[in-house]
Formats: structure tokens, sequence, C-alpha cells
């Protein structure tokens, strides 16, 4: 029988992994395809927000999103495999798929891999790891009182 603690981690991997595969297939995609959501992106902000936005920042801003949820699940996962010392290989699994990310991109036709990318991706790691340490140290201090 599976300890709760094995289940909890193996559905966190199985979720990582999923959403890891949904940020490869993005940068599968051709230059022209990507541009093309990111365009129907910035037309469906451009109704909810009251100030322009430029095509550029909802790239950047998309690719910051898809890693802070991959540093959440990563997280999680590694969180649920041990107790102590998550942070370091969430963190690591995180990068490890942000490089993997723009070496994807440079070669499929129109795409461009680039470092300050990898480094923007690394930054949406970073804030969904500190999110997730967060509402662990809310969760602890609210226990204890």
């Amino acid at each position: 029988m599976m300890t709760e603690n094995r289940k909890r981690f193996l559905i966190c991997l199985a979720a990582f992994l999923a959403w890891t595969a949904f940020i490869f297939c993005r940068s599968l995609q051709p230059a022209a395809a990507s541009e093309s959501e990111s365009r129907q992106a910035l037309d469906l902000l451009a109704r909810l927000v009251p100030f322009p936005l430029s095509m550029h920042f909802v790239r950047k801003a998309a690719h910051f999103t898809e890693f802070a949820i991959l540093g959440v699940l990563a997280g999680l996962t590694f969180s649920a495999w041990r107790t102590r010392g998550w942070l370091l290989p969430g963190a690591m699994a995180g990068l490890v798929a942000a490089l993997c990310d723009e070496t994807i991109q440079l070669f499929v036709p129109g795409r461009t891999g680039k470092l300050p990318d990898v480094w923007l991706d690394a930054a949406g790691v970073s804030a969904g790891l500190l999110f997730l340490l967060t509402v662990y140290f809310i969760r602890r201090k609210c226990r204890k009182s």
C-alpha cells in the first residue's frame, strides 16, 4: 500500500512534469503561431486593463508567469519528497527547465533562445518558490497560534 507522502509526491511530480511539457510545447511552436497567441492575449488584456500594454510586455509576463507556476510545482514536489532542504532542488529543477526551454527555441523556425529569457524564467521560478515558502511560513504560524 502506498503511503500518503509517497502519493502526494507522485501527484506533485506528475503536475510538475505535465507543466514542464506544456512549457516545452509552447516553445516548440513556430514564431508565427507564437506571435498569433501573443496577439490574442494582448487583445484580451487590452479589454481588461485601463492602460496600454506592449507585445513585449505580454510575452515577458507570460514567460515569468509560466515559470512562477513551475516554481510552485517544483517546490511542492520537492517538499513532498523531503521535509527539509527542498528549496535548492526546486530551484535547480526550475533553472534546468529554463535552460532547456531556451535551448529548444534555438531549433524552432523563427524562434531564438536568449540568455535574458533564462534569467527572466529563473526569476519566475524564484517568485513561485518564494510564494510557496511564504504560504508554508504562514501555515506554520497559524498552527502554532
